[in-house]
């Protein structure tokens, strides 16, 4: 207890304290004035200070809400919604782009297997026609060609396309020399699959692709006498391998020759 309490409270207890009635005492007005006063002064002291120090500790508990402050915690707060928002976006976008690019390579990868599938099926497929020649027919580079020996079933060129068409195949086309000579090395006229028929002098293929390297012996072709008419072409066996075409009458009867692809 400080001084000032201490004195105030013996003054009090000097005040309320009962008198001796018994003895006779001789009050000092001055001196009585006096210490009222000192009483009335030291309680206003004490209420000041009591007040003072209430409104320290006020003034240091309390937060710091001015109208500045509160202004600033919402633009913190507004600003941190609209990163978070933002951040969500660019999420939802990557996320999206993930799913599809991974889609795509799932269908690409889907059609790697089907295409690595094929080939392996066209592999065994390509490997067998290799090893099982079908019967009457022989392998020259990438065909398998059939040749009619019988003298007595000789036919003429569309009816010897018939037959070709029949085993699935179709009148020779010949694309190369080596080919050429393959085919005057089996010694027999035969049918090919060239034709004017069409337009008069300009000949095609069964395929329809026109004749650009040709094996005619001179001077054919000339679509001779007496039909005039000579619109298909044989390979002739009693000239030179490269030089052997000759143009016939497309009724003549000949043996033929057919040609399959791989």
């Amino acid at each position: 207890m400080d001084r000032k309490h201490s004195k105030l409270l013996e003054m009090s207890e000097d005040i309320y304290a009962e008198p001796d009635m018994t003895k006779k005492v001789k009050f000092n007005r001055g001196e009585m004035k006096e210490r009222i006063v000192d009483i009335y002064v030291s309680a206003d002291t004490l209420r000041d200070g009591e007040t003072s120090t209430k409104r320290e500790e006020t003034a240091d508990t309390a937060p710091n809400n001015g109208p500045g402050d509160q202004h600033s915690d919402s633009n913190v707060s507004k600003n941190s919604s609209a990163a978070i928002d933002q951040l969500q976006t660019s999420y939802n976008t990557i996320t999206k782009e993930r799913d599809q690019l991974q889609t795509s390579y799932n269908n690409m990868t889907n059609e790697r297997d089907q295409l690595q599938t094929e080939k392996v099926f066209l592999k065994m497929r390509l490997t067998n026609l290799k090893r099982t020649c079908p019967e009457g027919w022989q392998k020259f580079e990438s065909s398998w060609y059939f040749l009619s020996t019988e003298t007595k079933k000789t036919k003429t060129w569309k009816e010897s396309r018939e037959d070709c068409l029949e085993r699935g195949a179709d009148l020779v086309i010949i694309n190369s020399d080596k080919e050429q000579t393959f085919l005057f090395n089996l010694n027999k006229r035969l049918w090919i699959g060239l034709t004017d028929s069409d337009i008069e002098g300009t000949w095609k293929w069964v395929d329809g692709t026109p004749l650009i390297t040709g094996y005619w012996y001179y001077p054919q072709p000339d679509n001779a006498v007496p039909t005039q008419n000579e619109d298909c072409v044989e390979i002739r066996n009693d000239q030179l391998p490269l030089k052997a075409w000759n143009d016939l009458s497309c009724d003549s009867q000949l043996n033929w020759i057919c040609e399959k692809a791989f």
